[in-house]
Formats: C-alpha cells, sequence, structure tokens
C-alpha cells in the first residue's frame, strides 16, 4: 500500500513539473547556455579587465553547477567554456567596451 502512495506522489510530482515546465519550455531549454556564458563573461571580464590573476578568476566565476572545460587564450585575448554540452566564447574588446560574448559554433 505504501509503494502504491510512494508511486502515485511521485507521478503526480511528473506532471505538476511537466505542467509548470511547459509554457516556459524555452527558458529551459536556454539554461545549458547560461551556465557556460555566464563563466565565460565573469572570467573574461575578471581577468582582462580587471587584471586579476587566473586563479583567483576561476574562483570568481565559480557556480554551483560545474564547468567541463575552460581554454584561455591570452594572445588572442577570448576565453571559451564548455559546461552541459554547450561552449561558449567571451573575448575582451577593449577597456571601454570590456568583454562580451561571441556567437560560437553557430
Amino acid at each position: 500500500m505504501k509503494r502504491r502512495i510512494l508511486t502515485l506522489v511521485v507521478l503526480l510530482g511528473i506532471l505538476v513539473a511537466g505542467l509548470w515546465a511547459q509554457p516556459r519550455w524555452h527558458f529551459v531549454v536556454a539554461f545549458p547556455d547560461i551556465i557556460s556564458s555566464y563563466y565565460a563573461k565573469e572570467f573574461c571580464s575578471c581577468y582582462f579587465v580587471m587584471g586579476n590573476d587566473e586563479a583567483f578568476c576561476h574562483a570568481y566565476a565559480e557556480q554551483w553547477i560545474p564547468i567541463s572545460d575552460v581554454e584561455l587564450n591570452t594572445q588572442q585575448r577570448w576565453v571559451q567554456v564548455s559546461g552541459l554540452g554547450r561552449t561558449q566564447r567571451a573575448s575582451y574588446f577593449g577597456q571601454r567596451q570590456g568583454c562580451g560574448l561571441e556567437p560560437y559554433g553557430r
């Protein structure tokens, strides 16, 4: 009996989550891009604009959801970050413009 109730509660939870996510699906789909975009932009600004060292900027841009790869190119001044299967790149455009995201892999 307890197992049936638990199964019913789990199924009801899945149904409620689906009903909640359905009208917001475009936000749910965009979430993986946000992780790598945020890390790339924050790391780029920390490193190139503020002039902090690499270890400090990794700690500064760190999030709860881990990223899988960071590539730093100091010659061309860009940072490429991969996380949740998505890759984003942020480049340094100058002291007045700072860092910005680039369209990558599209």
